[in-house]
């Protein structure tokens, strides 16, 4: 019976590794579903698809995650296989065999039935996660994949040199938001980092501005002019994103394009 006995454990630790795999695969920024196709692949040693393998072998945290998982996968395949094969080796007798076959294929049921249960499975996963995120730095986020950064936006440090149009005005004033641009940190020229910055915070020449979106426009914005030139740049940007974002064109505001007219006019 003892060999019977290391065959459930065998088979327990490794639906406990699995899940464990599954849930840090998960901290790492992937879905559930992916996550726990990924764990079973893994330990099972089936293939994956070329955007899948892409996406762990260039992310430190889950390539580890993989390898550890493939190398307990080939550990607990071969235990598994031989308590199994002493486990039908032993029987003296008929009777003995059909005992540990009909006991084998009954816990082998208890199991199916308790990995199926939507209940154990969110109690274990809360746990789990809990002691990963207590004790472990699992949950480094795979950004380039939440941010996009790997199609058309990116995140650049952008130098405001003099005579640049963002320099000497405010994030509020700046208004990139229309343009599609999210100013997420500044950069001053004494080392002094203001993140997420407000409104109200202001951009002087000398700072470096820390900004995600399109690559296109955050390239039109390392030279945009100062005055009136760099304002009308604003307003076809702002006008680009809102045909991109699928909205109709806007009339111009006269109002505000006066409005940049006399607050270029008064800076110079």
């Amino acid at each position: 019976m003892a060999s019977i006995v290391s065959f459930f454990v065998i088979i327990l630790v490794s639906l406990l590794v699995v899940r464990v795999a599954a849930i840090m695969l998960k901290l790492t920024g992937m879905s559930d579903d992916i996550a726990k196709f990924q764990a079973r692949s893994a330990f099972t040693t089936t293939g994956f698809t070329s955007r899948e393998t892409e996406s762990i072998v260039n992310h430190p945290v889950r390539r580890k995650i993989i390898l550890n998982l493939m190398l307990l996968g080939n550990v607990g395949l071969v235990s598994f296989m031989s308590s199994l094969i002493i486990t039908f080796v032993q029987p003296s007798t008929d009777t003995d065999l059909l005992l540990r076959v009909a006991i084998i294929v009954g816990g082998l049921l208890v199991l199916y039935l308790i990995s199926r249960s939507r209940l154990l499975d969110r109690v274990l996963s809360r746990i789990i996660e809990r002691f990963l995120r207590r004790f472990t730095r699992v949950y480094a986020k795979d950004y380039d994949s939440l941010l996009f950064l790997s199609g058309e936006f990116e995140i650049v440090k952008l130098p405001v040199r003099e005579g640049n149009w963002l320099a000497g005005r405010t994030v509020a004033e700046l208004q990139l938001s229309d343009e599609g641009v999210l100013i997420i940190g500044v950069q001053r020229g004494d080392g002094y980092y203001v993140g997420v910055p407000r409104g109200s915070t202001s951009i002087y020449e000398g700072d470096e501005v820390i900004l995600y979106g399109r690559e296109e426009v955050i390239r039109g914005l390392s030279d945009r002019p100062v005055g009136e030139a760099g304002d009308t740049q604003h307003l076809q940007a702002v006008e680009v994103q809102r045909v991109f974002e699928g909205k109709p064109k806007q009339k111009q505001d006269k109002s505000r394009s006066l409005f940049g007219r006399v607050f270029s006019r008064g800076r110079g």
